[in-house]
């Protein structure tokens, strides 16, 4: 594969009527999506894909501008390793309600990147002064190593459409003499029928040069039912192939679908597979409630979260999850089961409160900056928790270590409850307050520590 550079491409290609009728909290859907290629024994190419689709052209004819800027950097770590300016995406205003690509714009970031790290990306939409963040997305990311003694898979690439035998050969999205258009989206229906695929299987004479391997594409309900499947073989002579083909899905019933793919080497005994995930959505079927939620659902963070990071993000919401809830997540054997409850958590409360959700990561930024503790999170700790539940105190009054005491807190909340107290104590010297006693209702009370709440204000 021809090295490429760090570089940035339109396309305006992928239409969806399906969902010009949605309204939600922006005019502005943003997707982002991600595959991953072998490019040599040192780095990985990837391709980063992202959408705009603009749910309101405006009725008065009068164009939008979008501005969004992209970011890479190391997970973990501080540094940046690139950035763009700040863009500006135009979107016609009523003449386009007919044309419906044109409510469509994205991009394509190319790069090769080294193997074996974690990285982030990011994009950020601004407001029209580009001085306030509206929005934005993040996925994060490895990059492992193909150059492996067995047969390895690139990532299955989730697209629009396919062309064959493409002479565009300077196009964005023209490889191995196809044009590849993806679907960062990853939403299909009656208007977007085709559910189009791509991979790289590499390696393939590494192992055993004798014999076919096997190949099976099949697509899965969320119970794990088949509903469609392709069987067939493909010879070792080469030692990488590249597969590409297509499901109809329009007849689908609404709701989340796993599409799987694997490569089978009897004369070896092994066998590799891998999957990715996407919707179905058929608006005859779905109320517009639900149609606006399964949508928002796919622009989420949570839409291919990884297991770990959707583990930590409901340790960070049990403090407000109730038992019911805490029951549900911790009996979810699936990622995707649990990707949904964690969309769905938040949802539900945006609809009946707006802006809790930034208000709880907020608090829960807060606690990390001031109540961290050795290696234990702000969030983790006695005040980042009585912070992040009940925000901030009205008073905080501070005691240092005397002969009869160890240093102590003491935070008073004056609208709650009538008048609310929280003791905090630092045993060990060194800044490690723990809660011990409280006058809060279902907190933590402990009446030898009563007198030194008695006469606080």
């Amino acid at each position: 594969m021809k090295k490429r550079t760090f570089s940035l491409l339109l396309f305006t290609f992928i239409i969806f009527p399906l969902y010009s009728q949605l309204s939600g909290p922006s005019d502005i859907r943003m997707f982002l999506d991600y595959a991953r290629f072998r490019y040599d024994k040192n780095e990985t190419y990837v391709e980063i894909y992202y959408l705009l689709y603009n749910l309101k052209p405006d009725t008065l004819n009068r164009a939008k501008d979008v501005w969004l800027d992209f970011e890479l950097s190391e997970a973990g770590k501080d540094s940046i390793l690139a950035k763009t300016n700040l863009m500006k995406f135009t979107f016609e205003g009523r003449q386009a309600a007919n044309n419906p690509s044109s409510n469509v714009k994205g991009n394509l970031f190319k790069i090769t990147l080294p193997i074996g790290k974690k990285y982030e990306f990011t994009m950020t939409r601004w407001n029209e002064n580009r001085t306030v963040r509206l929005d934005s997305l993040k996925q994060v990311f490895s990059t492992p190593s193909f150059e492996t003694e067995k047969i390895a898979l690139s990532d299955l690439e989730l697209c629009s459409n396919i062309v064959t035998g493409s002479t565009n050969t300077k196009g964005p999205f023209y490889k191995n003499t196809l044009e590849v258009f993806p679907n960062p989206m990853r939403m299909y229906g009656p208007e977007t029928p085709e559910l189009h695929y791509y991979i790289e299987v590499y390696n393939l004479k590494a192992e055993d040069p004798r014999g076919n391997v096997n190949i099976e594409v099949a697509i899965a309900d969320k119970a794990g039912h088949i509903l469609e499947r392709k069987n067939y073989t493909r010879s070792r002579n080469y030692e990488s192939l590249v597969e590409f083909d297509a499901f109809n899905v329009a007849n689908f019933k609404s709701g989340l679908y796993t599409l799987n793919f694997a490569v089978t080497d009897s004369v070896n005994d092994y066998s590799i597979y891998t999957r990715n995930s996407f919707y179905v959505m058929n608006a005859a079927e779905l109320s517009s409630q639900q149609e606006t939620m399964l949508l928002a659902f796919s622009q989420s963070e949570y839409f291919g979260m990884p297991e770990a990071d959707l583990n930590k993000a409901f340790a960070q919401v049990r403090y407000i999850a109730t038992r019911e809830e805490a029951a549900i997540f911790q009996s979810l054997g699936d990622v995707e089961s649990k990707r949904m409850f964690m969309f769905k958590f938040w949802y539900e409360r945006e609809q009946a409160n707006p802006g809790v959700k930034d208000e709880y990561y907020t608090r829960i930024e807060y606690a990390d900056s001031y109540y961290a503790f050795s290696n234990l999170p702000g969030w983790q700790s006695d005040r980042g928790r009585i912070y992040i539940v009940y925000g901030k105190p009205s008073v905080v009054n501070r005691y240092p270590s005397t002969a009869q005491s160890k240093p102590y807190e003491i935070w008073i909340y004056h609208e709650l409850e009538g008048g609310v107290k929280f003791l905090f104590m630092d045993d060990s010297g060194f800044g490690d307050y723990k809660l011990k006693t409280t006058n809060k209702r279902g907190e933590l009370h402990d009446s030898d520590y009563d007198h030194l709440l008695l006469f606080e204000q």
